[in-house]
């Protein structure tokens, strides 16, 4: 009787563990595609989270991904004025002589800001970079300088340029990482350049030429940038599903078959996995702290910026306030005090909370008898 009922004990004890491991296992982040490139990435547009990242920080010749940033400062004049699209740009001989991939422009011909943009987004054109490039800074040099400042300005520690085009040069580089920063701004501030990267085609000078982007054949694909340089093959692509968008970056490729392959099983992976979610807003009071030695005895903290989040799709983090005991006055707005903690399927990051007011230094008094009941609650805690 005894043996029966261990017996049944452990069948149930089975029973119960076979349900369980499928389950587990449903709960554990999705295994990422393999990667046969040499440097790839996966970011979230919309939190700027990195979902994949392999050699994200090796420098790498960039070829004609470098046109992203030139497309960047272009538009960052659009958007201030200084330059319509309706403006035209002389054609200079060097820029007529720059080699690789062409828009075809001729020297001493006019053509305008838009013209060139159709060139560079579409076809890739060196000529029109180059052309861009002196009408905006005068020179190609001088425009250069303008690509290092801004790269300083994203946070773009791995990168130089010295062209606006991509052509090989040991001085012209940057890392999988520094180019996912760019393309994400450059998506986020000028939404509407996608617009050009998504044609297939364009024909200027009577000259038709494809779209090297070879992804642009799937309906969620709409961009970004392909580049080439000796004998490896670089690829920027984004794509957005019910309105998550990603971007992939792949360097070093050995053929544009496979950093077409790698870019799109990034880019299928995290849009079928992953989603950005607002966990909290800014403003929104996330907790109090004990003040003493001012004018006010507590402080409201609250996130400095809307809390958007990338997460496994139906996943449910937990969010916790990590603050001290106490502050002592005087305290700034926006100072950071303490952390939330985002604990989810991924793993756990925190992010900083800040004051939401000033707390200036209160009189004499309180000042002194805070001092003498803090040293007395020291004392006591040690």
């Amino acid at each position: 009787m005894l043996f029966r009922k261990r017996t049944n004990k452990i069948f149930m004890l089975t029973f119960i563990l076979t349900l369980l491991i499928p389950l587990s296992g449903a709960f554990a982040a999705p295994k990422p595609p393999e990667v046969t490139s040499p440097v790839a990435i996966l970011m979230d547009v919309a939190t700027g989270e990195m979902i994949y990242a392999q050699a994200e920080t090796e420098r790498w010749q960039p070829a004609s991904l470098t046109k992203i940033m030139t497309l960047y400062l272009a538009n960052k004049s659009l958007a201030e004025g200084a330059i319509s699209l309706n403006d035209e740009v002389l054609v200079s001989e060097k820029a007529w002589r720059t080699i690789g991939s062409r828009m075809f422009i001729e020297v001493g011909t006019k053509v305008t800001v838009e013209e060139l943009f159709q060139g560079i987004t579409i076809v890739s054109g060196n000529d029109a970079s180059v052309a861009i490039a002196e009408f905006l800074a005068g020179t190609e040099e001088a425009f250069a300088d303008r690509m290092n400042d801004k790269a300083r300005e994203l946070g773009m520690t791995g990168s130089h340029f010295v062209n606006s085009h991509g052509l090989a040069n040991s001085e012209h580089y940057s890392t999988g990482l520094d180019l996912a920063i760019l393309a994400r701004q450059y998506i986020l501030d000028f939404p509407e350049m996608l617009n050009y990267h998504s044609t297939g085609e364009y024909t200027y000078n009577g000259i038709k030429q494809q779209n090297y982007n070879g992804l642009l054949k799937y309906p969620e694909i709409d961009g970004l940038k392909t580049g080439h340089v000796a004998g490896t093959n670089n690829l920027i692509a984004t794509g957005q599903k019910d309105g998550y968008r990603l971007l992939a970056v792949i360097l070093g490729a050995q053929s544009e078959s496979e950093r077409e392959r790698d870019a799109y099983a990034l880019l299928n992976y995290g849009l079928n996995n992953y989603e950005a979610r607002v966990l909290a807003r800014e403003e929104q009071e996330q907790g109090q702290i004990r003040i003493y030695k001012g004018r006010s005895s507590k402080l409201a903290v609250a996130l400095e910026k809307d809390l958007f989040v990338t997460l496994l799709k139906g996943d449910e983090p937990e969010l916790k306030v990590d603050l001290p005991e106490y502050l002592e006055a005087p305290i700034n707005k926006g100072d950071k005090v303490g952390n939330l903690i985002v604990i989810s399927r991924i793993g756990e990051k925190q992010y900083s909370l800040v004051a939401m007011e000033d707390v200036p230094k209160g009189n004499f008094l309180k000042s002194f008898f805070h001092s003498i009941w803090l040293a007395i609650k020291n004392l006591i805690s040690k």
